[in-house]
């Protein structure tokens, strides 16, 4: 499918209407209106069925989730950038209002925090959910989740230490934007010193706690449970599997969607402009997926690495989808290809 999606794309720019070719299916091919089918064929132009020449293939054991993930929890603690004002909460009389301290991006605070929500978004991209505040890791990328996990969280601590080093003079210049505001508003007690709290306090408001557990099964209780409640517990085992794999199937089908919206307008038209970060996103979320996978289903796998394939082609192809009407309209074929196969699996 690649090559065959690569070579229309490249093709599109000749615009050669006498032999148009279109992707049909994985093995085949419409060529002047016939389809051309890559399947081998024996002398009498019959397939050959090839599965009497495969022996059977031997039992496999299929591991349970305790075995293919661990569960992991992160927990944020921040400082909140936010104070209630009373006065202006009395005079609005509807309700609490809030002044919004370090305003913009250009501060220590927002940096701070920045960092925080980087750890915390490595988290959620790199796992699949199992709970509320829990998620699961695929336990084979665990080595790999932990070293790149380890610098950001040492990354946020080290802001934690340059923001504590240098509160006294964002906290000044914060008082001076408050100050100037208050005096062209007429209020002056929007600036205030107090809003701001002390250095350790602020220090102490800021933290990152994350934990490891093994996934649970029905054997780890050192007394007995009842039958009702091991079920129980397999069904939750069973539902975190389920919903790891539709974490998977919706996360594929989302830059899937957007390419082929920003695709489907004409260029020319408004909203056409082509941008990397469309197909770069598709390359980094299948490999995103491959790792976090936990499924033992090969169909799955199937998906991400077509997926990845699909990404891979039209990399090649950026400079045509860019400025080439015709390479958009296959590479839609080629986008739509693989989302219908995604939609197939979705639950």
């Amino acid at each position: 499918m690649n090559k065959t999606l690569a070579d229309a794309m490249n093709k599109a720019i000749n615009n050669t209407p006498d032999k148009e070719e279109s992707i049909i299916a994985d093995n085949t091919i419409v060529v002047d209106d016939y389809e051309v089918s890559n399947a081998p064929l024996t002398g009498q132009g019959v397939p050959h069925d090839s599965s009497e020449d495969i022996p059977p293939r031997p039992a496999v054991k299929v591991k349970g989730l305790d075995e293919k993930a661990v569960l992991i929890s992160v927990k944020r603690n921040m400082y909140s950038p936010y104070k209630l004002d009373k006065e202006e909460s009395r005079e609005y009389g509807a309700g609490n209002v809030n002044k919004h301290l370090f305003e913009g991006r250009d501060n220590r605070v927002k940096e701070t925090i920045s960092k925080f929500t980087e750890v915390y978004n490595y988290v959620k991209n790199n796992t699949v959910p199992w709970t509320t505040g829990v998620d699961m890791l695929n336990i084979e990328h665990y080595m790999e989740f932990t070293g790149e996990l380890r610098p950001l969280v040492d990354e946020a601590y080290r802001s934690i230490d340059d923001l504590c080093t240098h509160w006294n003079d964002e906290v000044k210049a914060d008082l001076d934007r408050l100050g100037k505001i208050a005096q062209a508003k007429g209020k002056p007690n929007l600036a205030n010193a107090e809003d701001y709290p002390d250095v350790d306090e602020l220090r102490s408001r800021f933290g990152i706690d994350i934990r490891y557990m093994p996934v649970p099964t029905t054997g780890d209780f050192r007394v007995g449970i009842s039958d009702e409640d091991k079920a129980s517990l397999q069904q939750q085992l069973d539902d975190a599997e389920v919903n790891a794999t539709s974490h998977v199937i919706k996360s594929m089908v989302q830059p899937l969607e957007r390419a082929m919206m920003k695709l489907s307008v004409p260029i020319g038209a408004d909203g056409s402009v082509f941008r990397d970060t469309l197909i770069d996103n598709l390359v980094e979320v299948a490999e995103r997926m491959d790792k976090i996978n936990i499924s033992d289903d090969a169909d799955i796998q199937q998906k991400i690495d077509d997926l990845r394939e699909l990404g891979a082609t039209l990399s090649t192809g950026k400079e045509l989808l860019r400025s080439n009407q015709r390479s958009r309209e296959v590479a839609l074929m080629g986008i739509s290809g693989v989302l219908n196969k995604l939609w197939d699996k979705e639950v």
